[in-house]
């Protein structure tokens, strides 16, 4: 199991998806995964086919998603600069690629010990909307062992303007609504990610530390997927987030 993730930056280097963790031992658990994960993130640094690391994703946030899995909390994943791209791009998918509405919050000082709901604000310099790429590239439906093993569906990320103002719980009431074509595929609420922003924030940094990784200034962390996570089709897409500028995009 020690060398699995070379396994994974194999699988990577040919574009084919990544063989089952969990399949190959049965015997593996969560703590298992994260161990190879960061081996994983380890190797694609040094192989720079994703660039460099730039932030850290949370994933599987829905207790209803949590409950299929058999976990009781959510997970983590490492954001590279790979795919990562702006208001007004043109996306080049290679592989069945999520698209998720998301809040992100740009980090001021690095965070070497754990935070709480009541000091989080105090490390974050700015927020913005953003669109997460979320791929996860599995021989067979995802669960949360192979997920975390292969770094939790991260593949890139849009970035909207961001907003240069201290963070407090009112981040919760940004709507949110993602079109495709003419269509509006849903409306939801910033709020509706774990117990609100904050807290999924404060969540998704302390895992971030215990799983062994650090927090520097700049870089970028994103909270969970806001509303239904759509299949990437061709066509154009529109984001509104409320009194944040939207993020508009073109799949090809």
């Amino acid at each position: 199991m020690l060398d699995w993730s070379n396994n994974l930056l194999i699988a990577l280097q040919n574009n084919q998806p990544y063989p089952s963790l969990s399949d190959a031992h049965p015997e593996a658990t969560v703590k298992d995964a994260y161990v190879i994960q960061r081996q994983f993130v380890s190797a694609l640094e040094q192989s720079e086919l994703w660039g460099q690391v730039v932030g850290y994703k949370a994933a599987v946030t829905a207790k209803q998603a949590q409950q299929a899995m058999g976990i009781d909390a959510g997970i983590m994943g490492v954001l590279f600069s790979h795919a990562a791209s702006s208001s007004g791009c043109t996306l080049q998918l290679d592989k069945p690629t999520l698209l998720e509405t998301e809040i992100g919050f740009r980090i001021a000082k690095a965070i070497t010990q754990p935070v709480s709901i009541d000091n989080v604000a105090d490390y974050i310099g700015a927020y913005m909307p953003m669109i997460e790429l979320a791929a996860p590239n599995l021989t067979q439906r995802p669960n949360a062992i192979d997920l975390v093993a292969t770094n939790s569906a991260s593949f890139g990320f849009i970035e909207g303007a961001a907003v240069k103002s201290r963070i407090s719980a009112d981040i919760d009431s940004i709507q949110i609504s993602q079109h495709h074509n003419a269509t509006r595929a849903y409306t939801v609420r910033a709020g509706e990610v774990m117990e609100g922003q904050l807290y999924a924030l404060t969540w998704l940094i302390n895992e971030v530390l215990h799983q062994g990784y650090k927090i520097q200034p700049g870089h970028l962390l994103i909270t969970g997927s806001l509303g239904a996570m759509l299949p990437a089709k061709p066509g154009n897409y529109r984001a509104e987030f409320a009194q944040l500028e939207e993020i508009e995009f073109t799949v090809a």
